[in-house]
């Protein structure tokens, strides 16, 4: 015969795996952190419009927020990439993202776009506390050349407890 107490116990260890993923215990520090996918995107496209590198790489994730918060969840699927470790994934990562960035300088510094919508196509993808929204294309309108821009640079989004932040800047 079970035990009140006991039945409670199995309850309890028989639903924790299911109900594992609802809690989040985590709290991690990520600064500049944004309120929506759309805020962040505009925020780096009138950094990008000014020439202002810093602002941009605040919008992102740096090097210690990779390797000591968002890493831990994910660093688990590269684990059959022999010698990956968080500074070589996100040094991979980051000179990617260091040729978009002059790539947009190029093409956004001095003009006047205005954001007018964010998609994101591909089914976000759930790392512990984090989800990463992929497939992201951003599109932008010029009133002084009446130019619509599409970019796919701003294709990985990066959430925590639903704000937002810069993942990696992608080549179009």
């Amino acid at each position: 015969m079970i035990h009140k107490n006991q039945f409670k116990l199995l309850i309890i260890l028989f639903l924790f795996p299911f109900l594992g993923n609802c809690f989040d215990f985590t709290n991690y520090k990520l600064s500049n952190l944004q309120d929506s996918k759309e805020v962040l995107v505009q925020k780096a496209v009138t950094a990008f419009e000014k020439g202002d590198v810093a602002a941009v790489s605040g919008l992102a994730l740096n090097a210690e927020e990779h390797n000591t918060m968002f890493w831990n969840h994910v660093g688990e699927k590269f684990s059959s990439d022999p010698g990956m470790s968080a500074q070589l994934a996100y040094d991979h990562m980051t000179m990617e993202s260091n040729i978009v960035v002059k790539e947009l300088l190029i093409r956004l510094e001095g003009k006047d776009f205005v954001f007018q919508k964010l998609e994101c196509k591909r089914e976000p993808e759930k790392y512990g506390p984090f989800t990463l929204h992929l497939g992201c294309k951003t599109t932008l309108y010029s009133p002084s050349t009446k130019e619509t821009l599409t970019l796919s640079s701003f294709r990985s989004i990066l959430e925590y407890k639903g704000k937002f932040k810069l993942y990696h800047l992608k080549r179009e």
